[in-house]
């Protein structure tokens, strides 16, 4: 079962990194209306929040800086940034290495309680299974979009 988590998140991480492949800084600065965020924001959650649940549920140390954390969690915006994200080849070259680094660090370790209560979860591998989900959630809104950007243009 070990495996097929961590082939998963690597699946999935390579499908959403296949959706931004030839997009432009411009590109990923769009909020098109009826939108609160933009494709540079929707990646750095999903890094951070994978990052969250992948670490700070056992817990662990994070590898990414608090700085970086706050810009993409729960209820922020670009429109609220006071200071600047990632440019995207930094953002991309952290969302490539992030599955490895989990992969790791977690080998061995899935059938781990968590320590910090999340949701009804009990266990790591779990919670790593929520994950793929909640990036899969983020890689349909980086779809939507990459239509409504290009409908406005």
């Amino acid at each position: 079962m070990e495996q097929i988590v961590f082939s998963q998140i690597e699946l999935n991480r390579s499908r959403t990194l296949a959706l931004v492949a030839e997009l432009s800084e411009q590109q990923a600065d769009v909020v098109p209306p009826g939108f609160n965020n933009n494709i540079r924001w929707h990646l750095g959650h999903i890094l951070t929040t994978q990052e969250r649940l992948a670490f700070r549920l056992i817990p662990e140390p994070l590898d990414l800086p608090e700085e970086l954390m706050s810009l993409f969690v729960n209820g922020t915006k670009p429109a609220d940034w006071q200071t600047s994200p990632p440019d995207l080849p930094a953002l991309i070259k952290l969302l490539e290495e992030q599955p490895g680094r989990i992969r790791a660090r977690l080998q061995g370790r899935l059938e781990e309680k968590i320590t910090v209560p999340f949701k009804d979860f009990g266990r790591l591998d779990e919670v790593l299974v929520f994950s793929i989900g909640h990036e899969a959630t983020h890689a349909g809104y980086i779809m939507a979009l990459k239509r409504a950007a290009a409908a406005v243009q």
